[in-house]
């Protein structure tokens, strides 16, 4: 069974070209453009990860990963990737405080160190 990634992007481009390489890879992915739209897609379905943008209409990305923290703590998933156009140490701890497994510097990053990552993550998971 293929892995499931959800991408809750606003920017359409950067939600194709990270659909694509997770697609790429092999995994199902589904995409949301806001966070409202994202957080009913967690709770209708199992996501092995989210890759989330901080800013974002209607439900910003911080409260967005208060709103997966909630239900990981039910369900206990997803693992969650934050994509984030700032780089001010305290927004980046408080994205972890608030449940990002991983934050990346969107121009620091390409989609394919976020996939690897997710990989690693997800493989070191399921050795536990």
């Amino acid at each position: 069974m293929a892995m499931k990634a959800l991408i809750i992007e606003d920017d359409h481009e950067i939600a194709e070209i990270y659909g694509h390489k997770f697609k790429e890879e092999g995994f199902e992915v589904e995409k949301a453009e806001n966070g409202a739209w994202g957080l009913k897609k967690i709770q209708e379905k199992k996501f092995d990860i989210v890759i989330l943008d901080m800013s974002m209409p209607a439900m910003d990305g911080l409260e967005m990963l208060l709103k997966i923290k909630e239900e990981k703590e039910k369900n206990g998933y997803p693992k969650v990737f934050v994509l984030s156009n700032t780089a001010l140490e305290d927004d980046l701890k408080a994205m972890q405080q608030a449940g990002a497994d991983k934050v990346f510097i969107k121009i620091r990053v390409t989609p394919k160190e976020v996939f690897n990552e997710a990989i690693n993550i997800i493989k070191s998971q399921n050795e536990i």
